[in-house]
């Protein structure tokens, strides 16, 4: 991430050796690594955007190759346009007060750590964005609130949430497939596998199974015991739970993501994903428009200084055939 900072701190200024001294401690922030930057990373493709939205639509594979008689013209075909998805840029702000008596009593190491604090805030904010999206997005559930606004759009492309039991296939009529169960990995290790078997039988819009492979988990933050079991069924080498010497067919396929700001008051849910149709479907996707744009200045009826933050982003999803969640208590959730 890049900060800009706009200093309009006048030469002179009773804040100008101490202002200094922030900006430095703001831009120091922005290059430490932080976990929520590795978070959002892991769970969707992040891109600049220059635009005030992204669209992003869907385009179907050619069918399978015909015959063609000898002279005779071959089968004509083409690519065919699927769902598109807008994804609208959102403004966020933020204010952070340095008092003038913080500054005469030279206390420099806590206004440090409050404009620091502002670029982790930010940080964590579009982790925040993502995680309730993806995460809430569920049977009946299409919108969400966040930061006070409220009716944000979360839908895929299908106008379904990200989990549903009847997603569309644009060109298949009537057609509809789940990736939405109620199957929770308990202590069995085969539910990843019927889960992962799940996605990789996801159709494209013509009707055809697309076969990505699962290889990242993601669990929410506050189930340890569902992130212990999780961790043994992708680490053991014997089948986990099973004194019949059997080899773990899931050992060294995942990546495990344990997600922290994911803390359901309820229920073992998890999510499994293929990071390759996360690219190539362009599956969840987050977008910066301005990064975290700071601006500072002396407020003279109390002489305080005043540090504003402000950026835009968007976030959504392109597709759902990237991701199933399973251990969901949704009521429309299926039994694998």
């Amino acid at each position: 991430m890049a900060v800009n900072i706009r200093d309009n701190l006048k030469n002179g200024s009773l804040w100008n050796e101490f202002a200094t001294i922030l900006n430095a401690a703001i831009f120091d922030a922005d290059t430490q690594k932080n976990n929520y930057e590795e978070l959002l990373k892991g769970l969707a493709n992040v891109e600049k955007s220059n635009r005030w939205a992204e669209k992003i639509t869907d385009f179907g594979g050619l069918g399978s190759f015909a015959y063609k008689e000898e002279g005779k013209d071959a089968k004509e075909d083409s690519f065919e346009e699927g769902y598109s998805k807008t994804l609208e840029h959102i403004s966020f702000s933020k204010t952070v007060i340095i008092s003038r008596e913080l500054r005469d009593d030279n206390r420099v190491r806590e206004a440090k750590q409050k404009c620091m604090n502002m670029v982790a805030a930010w940080k964590r904010t579009k982790a925040e964005y993502l995680s309730q999206m993806l995460t809430t997005s569920i049977g009946a559930t299409t919108t969400m609130a966040f930061g006070g606004k409220t009716g944000i759009d979360i839908t895929a492309p299908d106008g379904k949430a990200l989990f549903a039991a009847d997603h569309l296939m644009k060109s298949v009529t009537g057609g509809t497939q789940c990736n939405l169960f109620k199957d929770e990995l308990g202590s069995d290790p085969r539910i990843l596998n019927k889960i992962s078997n799940a996605l990789r039988n996801m159709k494209d819009d013509r009707g055809v199974a697309m076969g990505y492979t699962a290889d990242t988990l993601i669990v929410p933050g506050n189930r340890p015991e569902l992130e212990r079991f999780a961790k043994a069924i992708i680490g053991s080498d014997g089948e986990v739970g099973s004194n019949k010497n059997d080899i773990n067919t899931e050992r060294g396929k995942w990546k495990l993501i344990v997600n922290p700001l994911w803390t359901p008051a309820s229920g073992n849910p998890y999510i499994v994903m293929s990071s390759e149709a996360l690219k190539e479907l362009r599956g969840t996707n987050f977008f910066n428009r301005t990064e975290l744009d700071i601006e500072d200045d002396e407020e003279v009826k109390n002489r305080n200084l005043i540090y504003n933050g402000f950026g835009r982003f968007s976030a959504g999803f392109a597709n759902y055939r990237h991701v199933c969640m399973g251990g969901s208590s949704d009521t429309t959730a299926k039994t694998l």
